[in-house]
């Protein structure tokens, strides 16, 4: 019969009301038997300490560290703890007993099927995670550690080598404490060779990134039947682990690519590169299971000719989502480019975000045949993404690959990706589009990095968000004072902020314009700041034909460019041609059919050419799109006004200012419709509101002239009209050619006089 390290064997004995039954394993860190528990009536594990051990205060205080720890260990995939043992010198842990077999039995046999393999790694993730958010690091995770019980539940066993990270430099995840040979019993290696990562053979400090290299040493295992690192000693292993490349050839074909490109991660050497959130291991697991990879025998011929690219998932710090969100956008640019294949835009695709596990349904959504998904962690210096490409009809994966490059590189993973997705939808790609994937608007990666928190910021729309755009870009341009787009970012920066009354016209718009023209005099083809210019000259120039002329200029150079359409279109409805405005932001929508601001767009243009039922109708589908996008509700709120559903429209303006964070624009919309209502007293104390808040912000006085017009106030009315020139106003012109707000004001010789003095003819 087998003995403890000491000589004894505790098989037929009481301990307390443990009665020992039979020995279950003995190793280097003690004897571990199962047991009954006679009061309870239930089987444990009693695992007893090598003898030793009461000898020796250090030892006795690291006992109870491992008992503590397992205390604090609550999950259903770890071995439980009930009690901590002295008995006639001997000291012993009570732990759960786990029937069922261990996975280095299990692998006896060969490599798991591949769902089955997935389901126990995804528990082993699990209780990674639990534990590592409460600061244990296990140190030696092992099939030999891992049991399956009878009902198919995983745990994890045997924390003797935990360490818990909960100390004074917690905040750096690291032990301090080499990790080599373990001070515990002197000599023998702490860990098992071919699942200790190399930082732990170095004998340098560890903490859970240890527990993820070894997780991935046994998620390998269970998918190839095989170590990763394997040896016919113990120091060929070690060398194995320090120096050799997993075999990355003898996965099962029908290996998913996100369970590829997760032991990639897994499996880095340079624990800076390596995954850092096991959290991270047990989504992309889940994702893994629900994904069919496409049989070779099934690999199909025909053209995938539409593409929605859902936003790339940021796996590392908050502060690092602008990388996510901005590559994403450059690889939609880069796809766009391509003749033979429509890529959605960038807004029907981010309201997808975070649906990485749903790419099929995401596709059918958006009407797509293929979905790109992908994740991007920045470890230090270098940058980690991994994408794959999915074919929405029958959810095969038709490519996927990780990229493992410094951050200067990220022009050539863009570049690499887009290329390799155009190969695998069979698209032949001309010299021209080849071209157009290497196409950079700067060499500078701080400036790029810079111009995507600008953009990150600028998508958000609020004030706030819009201001710090504008810090970003101008940062970008002082790393490159050449960088064209960075100057067109920083001119669309402007125009929202003078458009939706943030900041005054004369302060907003002179900015915009001369950002555009710098960006124009260092390429004179960029549509997005010829785009600006034609909105400029439209809304602040008062000059709708330029624009027009602009706006035309700008879709020649980018077809698929929707917001030069719209721009087209609100020139067309300052000029008076209401119908053909209609028409153009309609075309705008087909580019993006799911955008917030294109829909809003045409709920705008439908009110401006008096098609009030319509307006309601796409300011809804905004609203639906996002409940809290407040020019959604400013929309509704002008068109139900026109069709005298006064309730409707104030409940819609005042949702509308206080989503906006009580805009002037919105505040005054809201007091034009309380005129309208005939709700005189609140319409004047909205006025008064607008006084006071005129000292610090910008009011709109062609919005507060619609006020004066409902009270039938026509001269106070024309006053503020005045002021509204004084100002150039953005929304002077539209609302003097159509708004029905000021319908009564237009057989005024003043009204007739300004419209005369801003370029419209009167007939």
């Amino acid at each position: 019969m087998a003995t403890t390290p000491s000589g004894e064997t505790w098989v037929g004995r009481a301990i307390d009301q443990y009665q020992v039954v039979s020995l279950v394993g003995v190793g280097g860190m003690g004897v571990v038997y199962r047991a009954r528990d006679t009061k309870l009536y239930r089987d444990v594990a009693l695992k007893v300490l090598p003898h030793e051990f009461a000898q020796d205060e250090e030892r006795i205080v690291r006992s109870q560290r491992e008992a503590r720890l397992l205390a604090s260990l609550n999950h259903p995939n770890i071995a439980a703890i009930y009690d901590l043992k002295d008995w006639q010198g001997n000291r012993c842990l009570v732990l759960e007993y786990v029937e069922g077999e261990s996975l280095a039995e299990r692998l006896r046999c060969g490599a798991l099927p591949i769902r089955e393999a997935l389901g126990i790694g995804l528990q082993i993730a699990s209780a990674l995670e639990a534990a590592h958010r409460t600061g244990v690091v296990h140190r030696d995770i092992k099939p030999a550690n891992i049991k399956v019980a009878n009902d198919g539940r995983v745990k994890v066993l045997d924390f003797g080598l935990a360490k818990s990270v909960m100390t004074a430099d917690s905040e750096l995840g690291l032990s301090s404490v080499p990790t080599l040979v373990t001070q515990m019993l002197p000599g023998k290696i702490l860990g098992t060779p071919a699942y200790m990562s190399p930082e732990q053979v170095r004998g340098e400090s560890t903490d859970k990134r240890a527990d993820i290299w070894a997780f991935g040493c046994v998620l390998y295992e269970l998918v190839a039947g095989r170590q990763v690192f394997p040896g016919a000693n113990i120091h060929e292993i070690l060398a194995c682990v320090l120096k050799s490349h997993p075999d990355w050839t003898v996965l099962p074909r029908e290996t998913p690519s996100t369970v590829r490109n997760l032991l990639r991660r897994c499996l880095e050497k340079d624990p800076n590169l390596r995954l850092d959130d096991i959290s991270v291991a047990r989504i992309e697991i889940e994702a893994g299971i629900h994904q069919r990879t496409k049989p070779a025998e099934a690999t199909s011929n025909k053209v995938i000719g539409s593409l929605a690219v859902l936003p790339f998932v940021n796996t590392g710090s908050p502060e690092m989502e602008y990388l996510s969100d901005g590559l994403t956008e450059s690889i939609i640019f880069s796809l766009s480019q391509v003749p033979q294949l429509r890529v959605m835009s960038r807004s029907a695709v981010f309201r997808h975000k975070g649906r990485q596990n749903e790419a099929q349904k995401a596709g059918q959504e958006l009407g797509v045949a293929a979905v790109l998904t992908g994740r991007v962690a920045q470890r230090h210096d270098a940058l980690v993404i991994s994408a794959e490409l999915v074919d929405v009809e029958n959810g095969w994966q038709l490519w996927g690959d990780q990229y493992r490059r410094k951050s200067a590189d990220i022009f050539a993973i863009e570049e690499d990706i887009a290329r390799e997705i155009s190969e695998k939808l069979r698209l032949k790609l001309t010299r021209e589009t080849n071209n157009s994937f290497s196409r950079r608007y700067t060499d500078n990666v701080e400036a790029y990095h810079l111009y995507l928190k600008g953009k990150f910021h600028w998508g958000k729309r609020t004030s706030e968000g819009l201001n710090r755009a504008i810090q970003y870009f101008r940062q970008a341009i002082e790393g490159d004072p050449t960088y064209a787009l960075a100057y067109a970012g920083l001119a669309e920066g402007y125009v929202p902020l003078g458009i939706y009354c943030h900041r005054a016209p004369k302060d907003a718009f002179p900015k915009a314009r001369s950002a555009a023209e710098k960006a124009l005099e260092i390429d004179p083809g960029l549509s997005e700041a010829l785009t600006v210019l034609a909105s400029i000259k439209n809304v602040f120039d008062w000059d709708p034909a330029g624009g027009e002329k602009d706006a035309r200029a700008a879709i020649a150079l980018n077809t698929s460019y929707p917001r030069a359409r719209q721009v087209l279109s609100e020139c067309l409805s300052a000029s008076g041609r209401p119908d053909e405005a209609v028409l153009e932001v309609k075309r705008a929508l087909d580019l993006d059919p799911l955008s917030l601001h294109m829909n809003a767009a045409v709920a705008l243009t439908c009110y401006s050419s008096r098609q009030y039922q319509e307006s309601v109708e796409y300011a809804l589908r905004s609203i639906e799109l996002d409940p809290n996008f407040f020019p959604g509700y400013f929309y509704l709120g002008l068109a139900h006004d026109a069709l005298g559903q006064h309730s409707e429209a104030v409940a819609a303006l005042e949702k509308a200012v206080g989503l906006s964070s009580n805009s002037t624009l919105m505040l005054a919309a809201l007091g034009s419709a309380l005129a309208a209502w005939k709700k005189e007293d609140e319409a004047r104390k909205v006025i008064l509101e607008l006084e006071s808040l005129g000292r610090q912000k910008y009011v709109s006085q062609v919005f507060v002239a619609a006020i004066h017009a409902g009270l039938g106030e026509n001269s106070a009315a024309l006053d503020c009209l005045e002021r509204a020139y004084e100002d150039r106003c953005a929304w002077l012109l539209r609302c003097l050619v159509s708004d029905p707000k000021l319908d009564v004001l237009r057989s005024e010789g003043r009204f007739r006089n300004i419209l005369s003095r801003v370029g419209v003819l009167c007939g």
